[in-house]
């Protein structure tokens, strides 16, 4: 009956007259009916239908569509899906069109290029998506192949050294090796001026590559970043009180890169050492730098001093902060303005759950379970996944939180809903009372979620890991922040937390050459050594912000992590991967 086709497959996302061409097609042959409905699905797609386009691909009987017919099939399923924010579906059906309808004409070969590198940078694929635009922009179909110079260095920034440097011996073509090399030279020289050599030199090696005819901005704009970058240095920091140590381990990190950096003939800055703790207020020590003609202020390191700052208009010098304005303050005047020459850097629990909840998504987890310790840092943590969780379209199926008092049982049964099984058993105990019937029982955890993430300390953490096992929660995958990494230890205190994948700092899961050189020349302030960090990046960071504030996509590898800058002026960190097998930790890449 035509009314009940019409009610059957009538969309209401859809104007009249698209639900009407559907109508006409639903009354088509069968065999007809497949590739009118492909069409469709890629008519409307266009469109921007996305969820109605899957819809009717969805319809689509794969055993009727003409085989010459697949590959556009699961190339719509690609892009339907990547537009409906689903980069790791994307990415399957892409991966079964290159198997199942592999296609060498240069047209389709474009669109699936196009598809798989939109795909991979969606899902942080950095690596898969350079190769994927490169292979684009030397496709016979590219007029101008330097379209894509932006998105391929974008791409490139975000690969480590090793990385880079496996790529450029299995590069498939020279035009590839050439990027490869062009993408290390950053990371393999932290100063401007040798930067901007390595880059002349790379030049002239490669004079008809694209990115030599039209360097990516960041790159275009060395010359003038080198000669307008400060030279005087203010490092201001507290040497005295409760915050002595912490101050001197960011100053000794940041003399440390510098040494690093006359190991290699770099052009050094002038720096002077401010005790902030001798100073009377901020305003006496702007006063001071500007008579002592310095160019840039790094500091202060304590929290309230930086909520200071945050809270003027503008700062006589350009300042880098060494530590954060709370976020979700209730204080307008720190979230809504941008304090004139304030850049704020340091570790930030948010940056780590954000980090979290995006790798959880794109390896496909859909509903997760949040435990956290009772502790304010934690809850801050727990707060800040679940609203990037949520915003990302992920579902969560319970947050518990723990004290550490022996209830760590407890908050496992109730987040897993093992507590309910128990009351099951008893009901039905109570029901079949006097029957005669005995009942075996073996509790089960909630079967609808699919990871965990966890926010705790190590001494926590090596006690839940064991008790979600007893709990038949082993198979979930559990992520967690930096928190419950300890540092290298040589007992075998780690083996409860065996498979938990973390955030970590370069600094202590890849351990660079001027760790290993800070580690020993102070080793009784282990307690320090993130801090540590801090100032090394400092020295690093200083004379790129410009290149940061100026392009969106620039990025500077830090021994933190990967280091970019927002527009409210905070540098966010992308941290590596960590992951713990037996009893030690290894790096754990995407």
């Amino acid at each position: 009956d035509q009314s009940i086709i019409e009610i059957k497959y009538a969309d209401p996302a859809l104007p009249a007259h698209l639900n009407n061409e559907l109508q006409k097609i639903y009354q088509t042959p069968t065999i007809v009916r497949q590739t009118s409905l492909l069409d469709m699905a890629n008519k409307i797609l266009i469109m921007g239908y996305a969820q109605s386009s899957a819809k009717l691909l969805n319809q689509i009987d794969l055993d009727e569509l003409p085989e010459h017919q697949l590959g556009r099939y699961l190339e719509a399923k690609a892009e339907s899906q990547l537009m409906l924010g689903d980069s790791f579906g994307a990415i399957v059906w892409l991966r079964q069109a290159q198997v199942l309808a592999p296609n060498k004409d240069p047209l389709a070969m474009a669109k699936r290029l196009t598809l798989k590198a939109q795909a991979y940078e969606a899902n942080g694929l950095s690596l898969a998506a350079s190769k994927a635009l490169i292979a684009l922009s030397q496709l016979p179909t590219t007029l101008d192949p330097s379209q894509y110079n932006e998105r391929i260095w974008s791409a490139l920034t975000q690969i480590n050294a090793n990385k880079l440097s496996q790529s450029i011996t299995t590069a498939s073509s020279d035009t590839a090796r050439a990027w490869y090399n062009l993408a290390l030279l950053p990371l393999l020289h932290h100063d401007l001026d040798l930067q901007l050599t390595a880059l002349q030199q790379w030049q002239q090696q490669w004079p008809t590559h694209s990115a030599s005819i039209k360097l990516p901005g960041a790159l275009a704009s060395l010359a003038d970043l080198r000669a307008h970058q400060p030279r005087r240095i203010a490092l201001a920091m507290p040497l005295h009180g409760r915050l002595a140590m912490a101050g001197q381990a960011v100053v000794d990190g940041f003399i440390a890169a510098r040494f690093e950096a006359q190991e290699s003939s770099a052009v050094l800055p002038y720096i002077k050492v401010y005790d902030t703790t001798q100073l009377s207020s901020l305003d006496a020590l702007y006063l001071q730098a500007s008579a002592d003609q310095m160019e840039m202020i790094i500091g202060p390191l304590d929290k309230d001093k930086v909520i200071e700052l945050g809270q003027k208009e503008a700062l006589a010098l350009p300042t880098l902060a060494l530590n954060y304005t709370p976020l979700g303050t209730s204080d307008t005047t720190i979230n809504n303005n941008t304090t004139i020459n304030l850049i704020q850097f340091g570790l930030a629990v948010e940056d780590e759950a954000f980090q979290i909840a995006t790798r959880s998504l794109a390896e496909g987890h859909k509903r997760i379970v949040i435990l956290h310790q009772d502790q304010p840092w934690a809850t801050r943590a727990a707060q800040s996944f679940s609203a990037s969780w949520i915003e990302l379209g992920g579902k969560i199926a319970s947050q518990v939180s723990f004290s550490g008092a022996g209830d760590h049982s407890k908050a496992i049964t109730q987040a897993l809903l093992i507590n309910q099984s128990h009351e099951r058993v008893k009901a039905l105990k109570k029901d079949l009372a006097g029957s005669g019937n005995l009942v075996k029982f073996e509790p089960r955890r909630r079967q609808d979620v699919d990871a965990i993430v966890l926010f705790s300390l190590p001494t926590d953490g090596r006690q839940i890991i064991p008790a979600l096992a007893f709990h038949y929660a082993a198979d979930l995958p559990v992520y967690a922040s930096h928190h419950i990494y300890q540092g290298p230890t040589d007992t075998s205190r780690d083996r409860d937390l065996e498979k938990v994948i973390f955030t970590e700092s370069p600094w202590l899961i890849e351990q660079p050459k001027i760790q290993q050189k800070v580690s020993q020349q102070f080793p009784n302030r282990e307690r320090y050594t993130r801090l540590f960090a801090i100032g090394v990046d400092a020295y690093r960071l200083f004379p790129r912000l410009k290149q940061l504030q100026a392009f969106a996509d620039s990025r500077v590898h830090g021994v933190t992590g990967l280091l970019q800058i927002n527009n409210q002026g905070r540098i966010f960190t992308q941290s590596s991967w960590g992951k713990f097998k037996a009893g030690k930790v290894i790096v754990d890449p995407r």
